[in-house]
């Protein structure tokens, strides 16, 4: 789907262009490879504290800061992924994960999409996108798929939010290896698999041992093979205690989360949809703004509403971020892959509730969370609510185009 791009009063592609990454560089084209802190939020609880010393006496004192995003009425605790208070108590302290989901469009419509609470698009070999989808409770995680294989990006994404990478299969140039060499929890569910078809539609999916994902049997006659996995949350919880994995930790705030429609978006103009280019493989991934439920609907692939099978709902979210960045080909890979170097952060856009600021990024390391700058270089307030995140090379940049 093609567009005439629109610039918007003080906020024009090119000026974000100017703070592009001097070291984006071009691709070549390939084809896709077939193989595959702390919470501040607990039902105890819910303030944080500042530290300060009186002139005379030189004590510590300790002030009390009320969470905003607290409701000491509700007995549910703060998504840290989100920022709305409707998580499990019985989940706080508790290590999030993240799911590789396909995207091309064979594989589409996806399982499980619908209730993640962020899902990052990335591009992938021959110019396919790839879906990372984040849950904070495990638990909860719904039947999700198809799952396709690991990249370096999707690991990096997993790191800054303590999220257990989930996988089926893997970019052998990469793992395993890169996995351990960051410290990031993986669980290549190509080593798991059940030797028979499933479908949940026909009863619960009861595996044991050492199995934990099947590949589904409705989309046995409709798919490939590999666009047909699917695992669930107790079969990875499963599989978290038979690799040893800690399912205990801290899930840091994804953003700084304000109370919905409340974050300032100071210098905004009217977004009442963008569409981001990925590359012409996927050159259409359109959000829509909802301004009587105040969120953006995707679609994709011609206008295709991007929809979870499951639920029949199609995804939507608060927030939407595209981040640019040097994305280049790997040298001396034969494959086609890709390196996304968040290390060196970027520029993009900010866009909710109608409204679209550009911003700045940073990502250090893989353990760092993404960091998200005005251009005066203030870390922005984000609305509570579900995010999407688009990582697009920056030498698509003038391909994105803006309704107001």
């Amino acid at each position: 789907m093609k567009k005439q791009i629109t610039k918007l009063a003080g906020l024009s592609i090119a000026m974000i262009m100017l703070m592009a990454p001097a070291t984006a560089c071009k691709k070549e084209k390939a084809t896709e490879a077939s193989s595959e802190t702390t919470t501040a939020a607990t039902t105890t609880t819910e303030a944080t504290t500042e530290a300060t010393t009186t002139t005379e006496t030189s004590e510590e004192v300790i002030v009390e800061v009320a969470d905003p995003l607290y409701d000491p009425n509700n007995p549910m605790a703060i998504d840290p992924l989100t920022g709305i208070q409707d998580m499990d108590p019985a989940n706080v302290g508790k290590r999030s994960i993240g799911i590789v989901v396909n995207n091309c469009l064979e594989a589409n419509p996806s399982r499980g999409t619908s209730e993640a609470a962020v899902i990052c698009e990335y591009e992938t070999e021959g110019g396919q996108t790839r879906m990372l989808a984040l849950f904070a409770d495990i638990s909860a995680v719904p039947e999700i798929g198809s799952i396709r294989s690991a990249r370096q990006v999707a690991c990096d994404l997993c790191g800054g939010t303590n999220s257990v990478f989930t996988s089926w299969g893997m970019d052998k140039t990469r793992f395993p290896g890169y996995d351990t060499g960051t410290g990031i929890n993986w669980i290549n569910l190509n080593n798991y698999i059940a030797g028979s078809y499933y479908s949940s539609k026909e009863g619960p999916v009861n595996l044991t041992g050492n199995v934990f994902c099947w590949r589904d049997k409705d989309w046995k006659s409709k798919r490939a093979t590999e666009h047909t996995g699917v695992t669930n949350g107790e079969q990875l919880l499963r599989a978290m205690e038979y690799l040893q994995y800690d399912v205990n930790g801290d899930t840091p705030r994804m953003f700084n989360f304000v109370p919905n429609g409340t974050a300032p978006m100071d210098g905004a103009t009217p977004c009442s949809q963008i569409n981001v280019f990925f590359s012409d493989c996927n050159d259409d991934a359109l959000f829509v703004y909802n301004p009587e439920e105040g969120v953006y609907y995707k679609s994709q692939y011609n206008g295709r509403p991007q929809m979870d099978e499951t639920t029949n709902v199609q995804i939507h979210f608060t927030n939407v971020f595209v981040l640019y960045g040097n994305v280049c080909p790997r040298p001396n890979d034969g494959e086609g892959h890709l390196d996304i170097h968040f290390e060196e952060g970027g520029t993009g856009y900010y866009v909710s509730y109608g409204k679209i600021i550009p911003i700045t990024w940073s990502k250090p390391t893989p353990n760092d969370l993404i960091h998200i700058f005005d251009m005066n270089g203030v870390e922005i307030d984000v609305n509570a609510g579900k995010s999407y995140i688009c990582v697009v090379d920056v030498d698509e940049i003038d391909k994105t185009t803006i309704t107001p």
